[in-house]
């Protein structure tokens, strides 16, 4: 059989082989309509450009990058998953530099990335003014802050600010000792504050509400499954019920849920527990949590990246995003 080809897609399509092309590299320039049944036919007929081909007539790349601080995580999953599923929409591909380590962040900005072949870039969860006092602009192509806000960049983030400022006005009311569990963040880590600005609206909403936040009360851990735990363990070992904890992590809250059983403490009467990213765990175990709204930012970032892609030049373009609580059993 002959292979399926642009004027295959066009023909079928009845429109010209101009406004395939357009479907395929993501323009804007084509009304939804049109692109539907542009995309309806590739579908039918299995057609898949050939991106080498592309790239020798001088068309751009169809690989896009994306660098995250880690992997593993189910908001780093939930986030990437939802900017593939836009990404594959349009005919591009992912690829993926993680950031595993703090004394990576130099190699991954200053050799993986600009030898990449990406015809865009994104940077999740990174503070990009800070990295760039230190390292030079490792992309020079159409780039979008995903998770973070730079004025100098398009960008796409969430008010942590506000979330934790909401937890801090529901927790004014309860009787109790009051805790909150985070990850301390450095000032020089190039990693986009989003506990700080937690903790930040937590106090502002307190102190609005006449209530102090001891310094003792603050946990700093890790970022993992266990911390959680480890920090109940010094919350219930050094205070008495009821406690009123703010774990600014679903992983945190579920290590906190599962100390507090193994103590016999009630979860919702001497433990009042909030999370934060509304994950699976939380849905599972019935945690009041924080919603972060993960995969509109995802799909949202894809679409600032596609307008940069189409038009160069135009104007920055910032979104923020506002995060809500959802009430279940624990609190």
């Amino acid at each position: 059989m002959k292979p399926i080809t642009i004027e295959d897609v066009a023909r079928l399509s009845g429109v010209s082989r101009g406004t395939v092309s357009r479907v395929i590299n993501g323009s804007q320039n084509v009304n939804s309509e049109t692109r539907k049944k542009v995309l309806e036919v590739i579908e039918k007929l299995g057609y898949r450009p050939n991106q080498s081909a592309r790239r020798t007539a001088g068309g751009r790349s169809s690989t896009i990058g994306i660098v995250i601080p880690m992997i593993g995580t189910e908001f780093y999953e939930r986030l990437i998953k939802s900017m593939e599923e836009k990404l594959r929409a349009q005919w591009y591909t992912m690829m993926l530099f993680p950031v595993l380590k703090r004394d990576w962040l130099s190699k991954v900005m200053m050799h993986d990335i600009p030898n990449s072949d990406a015809a865009g870039m994104f940077l999740c969860s990174f503070d990009i003014e800070r990295l760039f006092s230190s390292f030079r602009k490792p992309f020079e192509g159409p780039t979008v802050l995903v998770d973070s806000y730079s004025p100098l960049y398009d960008s796409i983030y969430i008010d942590n600010e506000l979330g934790g400022y909401l937890v801090g006005r529901k927790f004014s009311h309860l009787e109790g000792s009051t805790h909150v569990i985070m990850m301390q963040e450095y000032i020089d880590s190039g990693f986009w504050p989003v506990f700080n600005s937690r903790f930040k609206g937590f106090q502002k909403a307190l102190l609005e509400n006449g209530k102090s936040l001891p310094h003792r009360n603050v946990h700093s851990y890790d970022f993992s499954w266990s911390a959680g735990a480890l920090a109940a363990r010094d919350i219930f070992d050094n205070d008495r019920p009821p406690f009123n904890i703010f774990a600014m992590s679903d992983l945190y809250a579920f290590g906190v849920m599962r100390e507090a059983q193994l103590r016999g403490l009630r979860i919702g009467r001497d433990v009042k527990l909030v999370g934060y990213d509304d994950q699976s765990v939380a849905r599972d175990w019935g945690i009041t949590t924080v919603r972060q709204p993960i995969e509109e930012m995802g799909e949202k970032a894809v679409d600032l990246m596609f307008k940069r892609l189409e038009r160069p030049g135009k104007e920055v373009e910032s979104l923020c995003l506002k995060p809500e609580i959802v009430e279940r059993e624990s609190a």
